[in-house]
């Protein structure tokens, strides 16, 4: 039975406000992910992906709920692995650093080729102004990869200091712009687009899941809660259900946007163009005479990646560090920085137009780690107490859920599952 300990008294410390916590959740779940949401609901289109969105919001809420229930019983301060190493064991603990690396990992690889395509598109790649700039497009898009990591490890390498700061002018800019952007579609946007349904268009929803599961990836973040609210259990959840409500507004409003403009058909040539970020602004570019939104467009999805990549960026450094015992050798923050950009810039290099792809391949680890094994922690906890009717749901679905994703991503890998496009 995993040692734990009766649950804290509130702390000494003045009551921490409410808006701290929802601004964590939310701003942890936004991401550059964001843009592969367009293209995955393509097939399911507004209203089912909309709902399929909702549906994959309050499942996270409940695996994060029960992630909490576990979490308030330890210390404050307890770390997700110090959590899963005491109540599942030393082996989960170091199957879940596994795939919390992967995920890492893999949205290294997608923010880079999707930073590459952010300089692609800026002035000096356009109009080649460069004498050295090379005319194979593949070998150009290998050199702005490396490129943009290489600015980002510059950066991450500085120290989280400086990362803070860069990303606080960065969250500033991409609100700022997301507004701005927002705002204008959503104003023009065509209302019968959006209600519009495709015959047979639910099949399209199943393989779109692995990818909005990114979409809310928060439940890591439940430790920091508890530390933060003091394992104020009330809190704590007020936090998590708003910041997810709050998520998923955003969500509702860019699918709104993106959708409302631009047509199911268009998305074939979206992801003809590579599937990723540069290929979407374009079409939503094309969709608008504002130059107002244009601008804004570019930009959001700018502040966006380079945001979401210094933070997952500064995360896998000190994971790595941590890990490896790094602080104990000399050039510590230079190999990790290097363990960190070296696996995802090399696949970037590989397969430059993977970013969608990536993010669905992180919805699979996502799953495992904020599915799968809270619901099994959660039940190791509690499997000497009756569990009433509500929480026996709750278990259920989560386990299920996080099982459930990993399935359709196998399908889909096997071409069993229909996408679209």
């Amino acid at each position: 039975m995993p040692s734990v300990i009766e649950r804290p008294n509130a702390g000494l410390a003045g009551p921490r406000p409410l808006w701290h916590g929802i601004m964590l959740v939310a701003g942890g779940a936004i991401g550059a992910g964001m843009f592969a949401l367009p293209l995955v609901a393509s097939g399911s289109w507004f209203v089912l992906s909309s709902l399929g969105l909702a549906f994959v919001c309050c499942i996270t809420y409940l695996a994060a709920k029960l992630l909490l229930d576990v979490n308030v019983r330890y210390p404050e301060g307890s770390s997700f692995d110090t959590l899963i190493s005491d109540i599942l064991g030393p082996r989960y603990a170091m199957i879940n650093n596994l795939s919390i690396a992967f995920i890492m990992f893999i949205l290294m690889y997608a923010y880079i080729t999707a930073g590459a395509g952010i300089l692609e598109r800026s002035m000096i790649a356009k109009l080649q102004i460069l004498s050295f700039w090379p005319d194979d497009f593949e070998i150009a898009r290998s050199f702005l990869s490396l490129v943009f990591a290489s600015i980002a490890a510059l950066f991450i390498a500085l120290g989280a200091s400086t990362v803070s700061r860069v990303s606080g002018i960065l969250m500033l800019g991409m609100c700022a712009s997301f507004i701005a952007a927002n705002s204008g579609l959503v104003l023009s946007l065509e209302f019968s687009m959006l209600i519009k349904q495709a015959d047979s268009s639910l099949k399209y929803l199943w393989a779109a899941l692995p990818v909005f599961v990114t979409a809310f990836a928060c439940a890591g973040l439940v430790p920091s809660l508890c530390e933060h609210y003091e394992n104020k259990e009330l809190d704590i959840k007020r936090a998590l259900f708003l910041g997810l409500l709050l998520a998923l507004l955003v969500y509702v409003v860019w699918l709104m946007s993106t959708l409302g403009h631009v047509s199911r058909e268009s998305f074939l040539v979206v992801k003809s163009d590579g599937g990723g970020l540069n290929a979407l602004v374009a079409a939503l570019q094309t969709r608008t005479d504002s130059s107002a939104i244009k601008f804004s467009l570019v930009w959001f999805s700018n502040f966006a990646v380079i945001t979401s990549f210094l933070g997952v960026g500064l995360g896998l450094v000190h994971f790595l560090r941590d890990r490896f015992d790094l602080d104990k050798q000399s050039h510590a923050t230079l190999k990790a920085v290097l363990l960190a950009f070296a696996p995802p810039l090399i696949g970037s290099l590989i397969a430059p137009y993977g970013f969608v792809s990536a993010i669905a391949y992180a919805g699979v680890f996502v799953a495992f780690s904020f599915f799968i094994v809270p619901a099994l922690m959660y039940k190791t906890m509690r499997r000497d107490a009756a569990l009433t009717f509500s929480e026996k749901v709750s278990w259920y679905s989560v386990a299920g859920f996080g099982v459930l994703i990993i399935i359709l991503k196998i399908a889909g890998l096997l071409s069993i599952l229909p996408s679209y496009p």
